[in-house]
């Protein structure tokens, strides 16, 4: 197992209020990755967030930019796997760090989410990665999205990791409207 936490990035979308919620990670993406250890394709799996919506979904904070030196500015509201992805919603603190922050998201200057997280289980599925399982560590706003489809090496601790495949990084992808299924509000 690694401590290393990974990125990724998604379109976010401004709720009503004070809350945000978007498509935090697409299901079934295969994700070209390139990164200082080499290059490699990556995939998540639905079911990969269960452990994390179980165990841990209401402690899931809100940051700016993956800096967990600052106080987050917002916590998980609803978190749950669709067959598109895992959708996430957040309610902002009413703090100047929050407001600032839905006021970016308003006028559209920062528009997507990025998640920091930990792999936890993989499978090697030819010559792509499949997140079976990851744990959730955090959602940031951020304003630098990547491509579609592709990941900018982004080294989160300075250990190197003990499987090449583990590695940070970040990638874009855009929502698409999601089906209705059953799940808890937090």
């Amino acid at each position: 197992m690694t401590s290393q936490i990974l990125h990724r990035t998604a379109h976010l979308e401004p709720g009503t209020g004070r809350t945000v919620h978007g498509l935090a990670v697409p299901f079934g993406q295969v994700v070209e990755i390139d990164d200082a250890y080499g290059s490699y394709r990556e995939r998540f799996e639905r079911g990969a967030f269960r452990r994390t919506i179980a165990d841990r979904a209401h402690k899931v904070k809100l940051f700016t930019q993956h800096d967990r030196r600052r106080l987050p500015i917002g916590k998980a509201t609803e978190l749950r796997e669709t067959d598109d992805g895992l959708f996430a919603a957040f309610e902002v603190a009413a703090t100047t760090a929050g407001d600032d922050a839905l006021e970016l998201i308003r006028s559209g200057v920062v528009d997507n989410f990025s998640i920091g997280f930990r792999p936890m289980r993989d499978r090697r599925d030819g010559d792509i990665v499949t997140r079976t399982e990851v744990a959730l560590l955090e959602v940031s706003l951020v304003s630098d999205p990547r491509l579609p489809g592709r990941a900018r090496g982004r080294r989160a601790l300075a250990r190197r990791p003990r499987y090449p495949f583990y590695r940070g990084r970040s990638t874009t992808s855009v929502a698409r409207p999601l089906k209705e299924e059953p799940h808890a509000t937090l």
